[in-house]
């Protein structure tokens, strides 16, 4: 097997005690693999107890650690976990060990990353403006067949989200564009999925390039100037789109009140005009940093893209890509607004880790999520192409 890894994949490295809020000290729940649990089982003396002593079950009723004042129970004085430092990391449980990487198999490749919840992770992957690569390398992993990986479609997949990663390194875009090319691109593909015209996805996959690019943007353009886009009402749209991550189960309360701060701010305190206003300030404040936006898109496509090769879901990933951007954005504006119009880099790291541990670290909140865009017009394809081009025109 091949190991895929971002081009900074190898920058990581744990601050441990230095961190401020991870999975051993942000009232994180911390499941315990079956094999370690039965190694800690075995364990004699003092530690072993210890360590039985701070394992209870967690309501699907798989094994995890008991959290004391949302810390782990293992930690010492210093922050440091007693398990790695008594029994090394080889003895950690899978969850300890490779967090905050995460992995997916696409048949003989094994795609590792790491996410967005680790505030290490974060200054790595948005301190620099650099073009986005990967970095394929030797994998000690035995290949196992998989029955549902279809080599074929993959091989579409990659290239598709391989072309996405150039789009989004287009600079004579603004970041709007791009996610427009990007949902229209993903869009046609979807269809010819949904018609089951493999032949056809492979061909326009292919082909596609900058003169269909350059088309996008002249027929949204022309569009625009024609008052096709009269009906659309940005602020509106964007409290729209909030709702379904106001549903989410509340995995952190600072989500919670960054959620109700950014209705009262924009929606309750504001009329559009005034709304209109103060996103326009702010994203003029934040053009010299845009690349952060590209950096936030580009993380989510290389962790969730190739998804649709086992889902087939390939507009749902570009309009989640979307519907991030705004959030995420609206997020970073409210911070701008309540510090007095100044948005530092630490402030980036906090909106951007409170947003991952919430959306990306819950399942069941990203299922909801995508479901959501099944059901409110306000998700469809065009009316987000739209909200795109409006939001990004207005400046």
């Amino acid at each position: 097997m091949k190991l895929r890894v971002p081009f900074y994949y190898d920058q990581f490295h744990c601050i441990t005690s230095e961190c401020k809020d991870n999975c051993c000290v942000g009232g994180w729940e911390i499941d315990i693999d079956d094999d370690t649990y039965n190694y800690y089982m075995s364990l004699d003396g003092e530690l072993g107890d210890r360590i039985r002593e701070s394992i209870t079950k967690s309501e699907d009723g798989s094994n995890c650690f008991k959290l004391v004042d949302g810390h782990c129970g293992l930690l010492d004085k210093c922050g440091l976990c007693t398990i790695h430092k008594e029994l090394g990391a080889e003895h950690l449980s899978v969850v300890c060990d490779q967090f905050p990487r995460y992995s997916e198999y696409y048949g003989e490749i094994k795609e590792s990353g790491i996410g967005l919840a680790c505030e290490e992770v974060e200054r790595i992957i948005f301190s620099e403006n650099k073009t986005f690569t990967t970095v394929l390398k030797p994998c000690d992993e035995e290949y196992s067949e998989d029955d549902e990986y279809d080599s074929a479609y993959a091989v579409r997949i990659f290239k598709a989200r391989d072309e996405i990663f150039k789009i989004l390194d287009m600079p004579e875009m603004s970041i709007n564009e791009k996610l427009v090319v990007i949902l229209k691109y993903c869009a046609v593909m979807q269809e010819y999925i949904n018609n089951d015209d493999y032949d056809g996805l492979k061909e326009y996959i292919n082909t596609f390039g900058r003169s269909d690019i350059e088309h996008i943007l002249i027929e949204m353009n022309d569009e625009s100037e024609s008052d096709e886009f009269g009906d659309v009402d940005v602020w509106k749209c964007i409290r729209s789109i909030m709702y379904p991550y106001e549903d989410m189960e509340v995995l952190n309360t600072r989500w919670e009140q960054i959620l109700a701060e950014m209705t009262e701010t924009f929606h309750d305190n504001m009329d559009n005009e005034q709304y209109q206003e103060t996103k326009e300030e702010f994203m003029t404040a934040m053009l010299e940093r845009e690349y952060e936006y590209r950096n936030f898109i580009t993380y989510l496509v290389f962790r969730y893209f190739a998804k649709a090769v086992y889902d087939y879901d390939v507009v749902g990933k570009a309009k989640m890509f979307v519907t991030n951007y705004f959030i995420l954005r609206q997020m970073d504006m409210l911070v701008w607004y309540k510090k007095h119009k100044k948005f530092c880099f630490e402030d980036r790291i906090d909106t951007v880790h409170i947003f991952s541990r919430q959306v990306e670290y819950s399942e069941d909140n990203m299922e909801a999520l995508y479901e959501s865009f099944i059901f409110d017009d306000v998700f469809e394809t065009d009316n987000l192409c739209k909200l795109l081009w409006i939001d990004s025109t207005a400046l």
